[in-house]
């Protein structure tokens, strides 16, 4: 398998590639990710010149894929982490309190997340519980949501994903070839709804990687209302 790059000029924008080239590969494909990378998938020994010129033909179609996977960024400005702000948490809005307490915690309760401590809590402080919090929420709810919909693609001997957790600017989500995926924290702040979906597309990705009409069959199958979950999801944090 060999790898190489190129780029082809679109209006105004440049479009960079990078091309893979597989000995068992027939067809020429192009595919987007979520993170902006851009991947021509070829037979071996095609001319660059083929694949440039497929590039240059779909590339209206990959300006258009890159400005809507630009939608799913996080777009809530930092929080400061003072009393009396809002934090967001499965998609409902809280008002941020401190009160003092023997040990550190972080609750919820009638439209308040309380941030609890022996010390005071300046911004760094409550930032540290409440980030701490939410990765333990959900590493807690992100399994939840991955064992309800693994179970559609539990047959043939597959295995669940590992999941991890991490905070990402240009992503909800990925998986691996290996097993693991990797959600973004934020997904926490977003309704469960909008969870489930991210999880999903990524558990189709055990069957078909690349975002081809394959892909959508299966995620319109288990999920009809995946489109509207995807517009819920891209103006949640805003």
């Amino acid at each position: 398998m060999r790898k190489l790059c190129g780029r082809v000029q679109y209006g105004a924008e440049q479009i960079e590639y990078e091309v893979i080239c597989g000995a068992t590969r027939k067809t020429l494909t192009i595919e987007v990710h979520p993170d902006f990378r851009v991947i021509a998938r070829a037979p071996s020994h095609t001319p660059p010149e083929v694949i440039e010129a497929r590039v240059r033909r779909r590339a209206g179609w990959i300006s258009k894929q890159i400005k809507r996977f630009g939608q799913w960024l996080p777009r809530t400005p930092p929080r400061r982490y003072v009393a009396g702000e809002s934090h967001l948490y499965l998609g409902r809005s809280y008002r941020l309190r401190f009160a003092p307490a023997a040990d550190r915690q972080v609750e919820l309760h009638a439209g308040v997340l309380m941030v609890k401590s022996p010390h005071r809590l300046t911004p760094e402080r409550a930032r540290s519980a409440i980030d701490t919090w939410y990765r333990q929420q959900a590493k807690q709810i992100y399994e939840e949501v991955l064992a309800k919909w693994f179970s559609r693609f539990a047959q043939r001997g597959r295995v669940p994903p590992r999941i991890r957790v991490r905070a990402m600017r240009t992503r909800w989500g990925s998986l691996t070839a290996g097993g693991t995926m990797t959600l973004n924290l934020d997904l926490i702040r977003t309704a469960r709804g909008c969870i489930e979906y991210v999880v999903l597309h990524e558990l189709c990705h055990l069957q078909h990687r690349d975002h081809g009409p394959a892909f959508y069959q299966c995620l319109s199958e288990l999920m009809p209302d995946w489109k509207s979950r995807k517009q819920r999801l891209e103006q949640a944090l805003v």
